[in-house]
């Protein structure tokens, strides 16, 4: 459970920290490499995986999967390949930023959107290593488990981990907006650890000042000016959509509707990334001409293409048999009842 909490954790507060400064629709492309990571990681611990070495050799009798690539099918593995592929090519614009910041730059802070977005792309790593150590721990341990207390108990685990890791992360809001005068990890310094931590719960009331002057009430002054409006409403509704979601799969998996649950994945990314890139027209960070529009447009296409690939066939349910420890050995004296 602390390795799980971690992982998640490490992925929480990653995916807060860069996603500010990462394109909107970039978001949505850059989220789904989880699927093929996790696909890619499987082969570590699933019995029929390429590696075997985290658990005992089995024989899988699945029909469509391919043998030695840990009960993938090939509709698996070509949809990882495309989701994949799609990501990476929507990663061109950041990676020639880091190479040659002339290529794209203007009035607008690229630079600092392509570090970020880097960044925000690899924070799927810890997510995938998550979600495959999860399936592991349990075909592993195979005991009942209460979905409800797991959650809870991961939730702590993960606050205690975040306020012990926000310190530590804090810079990395600087991350590619440095110069030559100031080196970017220099830029939110994480010294004050409550000082911090004060003015994040006053931005999330909405208390915060929002001029960070040298003669407001708080005691750092940034680069950048705290937007503290609708915080908290913002996070409650987070919060709701998420338990929502959670519920809206969970019945739609236990009714055996699967492939509407993958309709709607596929519908799902289309209007976010229509929606999340109508948001980016009033934001001039986010608007780098047509050329990269067009190549953010081609990655979803392929992005739902490689979706629709993927889902054409179901993973096989994996077995979780209860195995239970054998009753205590009773020994009997000589006047047995």
């Amino acid at each position: 459970v602390g390795l799980i909490a971690v992982l998640d954790t490490i992925h929480l507060v990653l995916a807060v920290i860069t996603g500010k400064y990462v394109p909107p629709a970039l978001i949505v492309i850059s989220v789904q490499l989880m699927i093929p990571l996790t696909a890619l990681f499987s082969q570590f611990t699933h019995p029929d995986g390429c590696v075997r070495r985290c658990c005992p050799s089995e024989e899988y009798p699945y029909s469509r999967a391919i043998r030695g690539c840990g009960g993938l099918s090939k509709e698996h593995v070509l949809g990882s390949v495309i989701l994949t592929v799609a990501v990476l090519l929507s990663l061109i614009p950041s990676c020639l930023t880091v190479l040659d910041p002339s290529l794209l730059l203007g009035e607008v802070p690229v630079v600092e959107t392509a570090y970020n977005t880097l960044l925000f792309t690899a924070n799927a790593i810890p997510a995938a290593a998550s979600q495959v150590y999860k399936e592991h721990a349990f075909l592993q341990y195979k005991q009942p488990v209460d979905p409800g207390s797991l959650n809870l108990v991961l939730s702590l685990f993960q606050f205690i981990i975040t306020l012990m890791v926000s310190p530590a992360v804090y810079p990395l809001l600087g991350l590619g907006a440095g110069s030559e005068a100031v080196d970017w990890y220099k830029l939110y310094p994480s010294s004050q650890v409550w000082t911090n931590y004060s003015e994040g719960i006053r931005c999330l009331l909405g208390t915060l000042p929002e001029k960070l002057d040298q003669g407001a009430e708080v005691s750092n002054v940034y680069i950048e000016e705290a937007k503290c409006d609708n915080a908290l409403p913002l996070v409650v509704f987070h919060v709701l959509s998420i338990v929502l979601v959670g519920v809206a799969v969970d019945k739609i998996v236990h009714a055996g509707a699967t492939r509407v649950l993958y309709r709607g994945i596929s519908a799902g990314i289309i209007v976010a990334v229509v929606a999340m890139f109508i948001d980016s027209l009033d934001d001039s960070a986010f608007i780098h001409g047509p050329l990269v529009d067009g190549l953010y447009f081609a990655c979803t296409v392929l992005l739902i293409l490689g979706s629709e690939v993927y889902h054409r066939v179901s993973l096989e349910a994996a077995t979780f048999e209860t195995i239970y420890p054998p009753p205590p050995q009773l020994e009997y004296e000589n006047n047995q009842l």
